[in-house]
């Protein structure tokens, strides 16, 4: 009996750490704070990362413009472990990632730690996957 309690409790741990780890998408869309159905965002970050590594420019940027990107129309992706994605030819460990919106204006903004990086200039041809998983964005209650 005991080892069969031991295995339930190590399922229900496993769980919850998987959970705690799972990435959270929230965003603000026509100016409404959306968040998105806990099984696509695993779709959702690969959709992003795909189009954020298809970037073809880094550029400099004032520090509020960060802080404005995150109250204007856009999604957020917070990692509770930071993930590590290659962006022209440079890997780039992130734990917060911020796509300004609208898609053919978008900006990515990387944060890991105190340090803050800009994105742009992404290939359109990898914007399907992504805007098909912004269709997916519910009304945050």
């Amino acid at each position: 009996m005991r080892s069969v309690l031991l295995a339930v409790v190590v399922f229900v741990t496993a769980d919850a750490c998987r959970a705690g780890d799972a990435p959270k998408a929230t965003g603000t869309m026509d100016g409404k704070k959306v968040t998105f159905p806990e099984k696509g965002v695993a779709d959702g970050v690969k959709a992003t990362v795909g189009l954020l590594e298809s970037c073809s420019s880094e550029s400099l940027y004032e520090a509020d413009e960060f802080k404005k990107a995150q109250q204007e129309d856009h999604v957020r992706l917070v990692f509770a472990k930071p993930i590590t994605v290659t962006v022209m030819r440079e890997k780039v460990e992130i734990s917060e990632l911020v796509f300004r919106l609208p898609l053919n204006t978008g900006v990515f903004w990387l944060r890991s730690g105190d340090k803050v990086r800009r994105y742009s200039k992404y290939r359109f041809q990898r914007e399907e996957p992504f805007a098909a998983w912004l269709r997916e964005a519910q009304p945050a209650h």
